[in-house]
């Protein structure tokens, strides 16, 4: 085998509780993460000098300043290799959205070059490195639907929504930075309620009425960029059962009763030049 096509899911936050800042700097969660229908492509193949990596974006870094260089040089220190490969991205996710593109993506390319290398290395194996990635990288291995907690690296599966929720995402075009969002959140005004009920927790969105759930980074993000709270309101009144803004921002998302409904939206929102509006579902296995 001398190439591989891989696909990269994003993610949205099904609710994200900030606890506390610990003495490594990092942040104490709560999340449910689950992954969606939108994905970013990769192709691999062997060839070339060294690793290269080749994106459709201008502002996405090709070298080592992209996680999926870095995932590259981790597994072919891993594995003993020197690596000679040329990695191709098509991007669809949107860049620091909140939804885990770029975390995906060097996920997806720890998958590829395991195949492509045929290392037969286990999941639990990459998901160790996955781990001096970041500490989002390891969910793309792990399953479609998980709780999260620690700073995000304890995980534990959770069943997937069946059938699978329709889910629209909205994304002004802004980057966001995940670190800014953090260091900016005030954690004396979060809600002291620090914890997410997770037992049966996607049948609740089967259920008629609104869900209440809570991103506390929303408080650090909205203000930074006041729009947000226009585009949330939007999907409150449009018919989502529950509407959230994923992980740091600044997408928002509304879930759906059914797959009808949320294409009706999708077509009245469409026509906004501000926004760039994505249908999807939720995953409840890896893509192929």
């Amino acid at each position: 085998m001398n190439k591989v096509a891989v696909r990269a899911p994003a993610k949205i936050n099904f609710g994200l509780r900030v606890l506390k800042k610990r003495p490594d700097g990092y942040h104490e969660i709560e999340t449910v993460l689950q992954m969606v229908s939108l994905f970013d492509d990769l192709w691999i193949e062997e060839g070339g000098t060294g690793i290269q990596v080749e994106t459709d974006r201008d502002d996405l870094p090709g070298g080592e300043g992209n996680l999926i260089y870095r995932a590259a040089e981790l597994l072919g220190r891993e594995s003993g290799r020197s690596p000679a490969v040329r990695i191709r991205l098509t991007k669809r996710i949107p860049i620091a959205a909140g939804l885990g593109g770029g975390s995906s993506d060097a996920a997806a390319t720890l998958v590829g070059l395991n195949r492509l290398w045929d290392l037969h290395f286990s999941r639990d194996r990459l998901m160790a490195l996955a781990g001096e990635i970041g500490m989002d990288v390891p969910f793309f291995l792990f399953s479609p639907s998980a709780f999260a907690k620690g700073r995000g690296e304890i995980l534990e599966k959770l069943p997937s929504p069946s059938p699978p929720l329709w889910i629209l995402l909205l994304n002004p075009g802004v980057k966001v930075s995940t670190a800014w969002a953090y260091q900016s959140l005030k954690l004396g005004l979060t809600i002291k309620h620090k914890n997410i009920s997770i037992p049966k927790f996607f049948t609740a969105f089967s259920g008629e009425g609104r869900i209440s759930l809570e991103n506390d980074l929303e408080r650090a993000t909205f203000k930074e960029y006041p729009r947000l709270k226009e585009i949330k309101a939007t999907l409150e009144t449009s018919g989502a059962l529950h509407v959230l803004m994923s992980g740091s921002g600044p997408t928002i998302f509304g879930l759906f009763p059914d797959k009808d409904k949320a294409q009706a939206v999708q077509k009245r929102l469409g026509e906004r030049k501000d926004l760039s509006v994505f249908m999807v579902h939720t995953l409840s296995a890896f893509p192929a």
